[in-house]
C-alpha cells in the first residue's frame, strides 16, 4: 500500500477525514441548500482530482416524497484541459436528504 502525504483539506474530505484528522461521520444529514452543494462539490472535485475546477450552482430546490426526500442541485463546471482551452459541462445532481449520498448524476458537455 502506498501513503503519501495529504496536500489540501479537500483531500481530507474525500477520505471522510476532519482537519483535525480525526474520522468525520459518514452520514451527512442535508438540512439546507447550503449542504447540498457542499455534497454536490464534493462529490465533483473526487470525479476530478487535481485538476482545478470551478463550480457554479444555479438551481437548488428540495423535493419531499413518500419513500425519499432529496435535493436537487443543477450548475455548471469549468476546468481548464490546456492553457488557453476550458471544458465546460452543466451538471445535475440528486442528493439524499438522510445521508448526503449522491444517487443522481448527470453531465452535459457545453460548446
Amino acid at each position: 500500500m502506498v501513503c503519501r502525504k495529504l496536500q489540501t483539506i479537500n483531500e481530507l474530505l474525500l477520505i471522510g477525514k476532519d482537519v483535525d484528522g480525526s474520522y468525520m461521520s459518514d452520514d451527512i444529514r442535508v438540512d439546507d441548500a447550503t449542504t447540498a452543494e457542499f455534497a454536490a462539490r464534493r462529490y465533483l472535485e473526487s470525479q476530478y482530482p487535481g485538476k482545478a475546477i470551478d463550480v457554479k450552482f444555479s438551481k437548488i430546490w428540495f423535493v419531499g416524497g413518500k419513500g425519499k426526500d432529496i435535493w436537487e442541485v443543477e450548475g455548471f463546471l469549468s476546468m481548464r484541459k490546456a492553457a488557453i482551452l476550458k471544458d465546460r459541462k452543466s451538471f445535475k445532481f440528486q442528493i439524499d436528504a438522510e445521508t448526503g449520498d449522491v444517487i443522481g448524476f448527470e453531465s452535459v458537455r457545453k460548446g
